[in-house]
């Protein structure tokens, strides 16, 4: 009995480290143009709730969104509420997608992306991940 219990509990212990993935670059950098698509699609004209979730999905629980210049951190729930009643109110009507990736750079799960506006306006964001989703988007720009 004693070593059923021990294996058992060696198992649980074992659990998260098996669940949390690595991801390689090209996953990464997939990851990050499905996300940019996602987010370009919730603030196009037309857009859907659906749309809204489904970008959510690809974050984990407790995922955060920081852009110190305008407003510090968001909690996912935060910031799933603040965009569902952006898009009700009718704010989101963009003709063209927002962002076109640039360049990017890949770490440990985490990637550095530039990307640009339609205006032309440069934004530096930072993606890092807990296996397939994304854990914090940092925004480093005004």
């Amino acid at each position: 009995m004693r070593y059923i219990t021990y294996f058992i509990l060696l198992f649980l212990v074992s659990l998260p480290a098996a669940n949390a993935k690595e991801l390689n670059s090209e996953q990464l950098v997939e990851r990050v143009k499905q996300v940019n698509e996602l987010q370009n699609k919730v603030l196009m004209a037309g857009s859907t709730k659906q749309d809204i979730d489904s970008l959510f999905a690809q974050y984990t629980d407790d995922f955060t969104y920081v852009h110190e210049v305008y407003g510090g951190t968001y909690s996912r729930a935060g910031l799933y509420k603040n965009t569902v009643r952006f898009h009700g109110q009718g704010d989101y009507q963009y003709q063209q997608p927002r962002y076109q990736i640039i360049q990017m750079m890949t770490g440990l799960n985490a990637i550095a992306v530039i990307r640009k506006q339609f205006d032309g306006e440069i934004h530096l964001s930072v993606f890092e991940f807990d296996g397939e989703k994304v854990k914090r988007i940092i925004e480093y720009w005004r």
